[in-house]
């Protein structure tokens, strides 16, 4: 079985993955993204102060993220194996700087 998080990108934050040099994708870990990050790949949750946190990926099919690059018609679109969801703390050392907490999504291999 075989979930894919799709999601869309500027072009810059496209063009930095495509480049390899952006290699972690960033998402607050608002009870949105908690729910659609952690119902799609069957995530555990434990719970901590107000906000579910996900933190065991389970390892019985392959997750896979796939990234659009903006709003238009046609657009291209890149697809990676996740290594690992981890959730963090703080966003400060992260490309959001932001202080509440974030999911930090490993990119594995570009497999299209």
């Amino acid at each position: 079985m075989t979930n894919i998080l799709k999601l869309v990108l500027t072009d810059h934050w496209f063009e930095k993955i495509k480049s390899g040099h952006k290699t972690h994708e960033y998402r607050k870990a608002t009870p949105f993204w908690c729910k659609r990050i952690c119902n799609l790949f069957g995530m555990t949750a434990v719970n901590n102060s107000g906000c579910d946190i996900y933190i065991e990926l389970p390892r019985e099919y392959m997750p896979l993220i796939q990234f659009q690059k903006a709003y238009r018609k046609d657009p291209e679109r890149m697809t990676f194996k996740i290594k690992n969801i981890k959730w963090l703390s703080s966003g400060l050392e992260t490309d959001l700087k932001c202080i509440e907490p974030v999911f930090d999504i490993e990119l594995g291999e570009c497999i299209k």
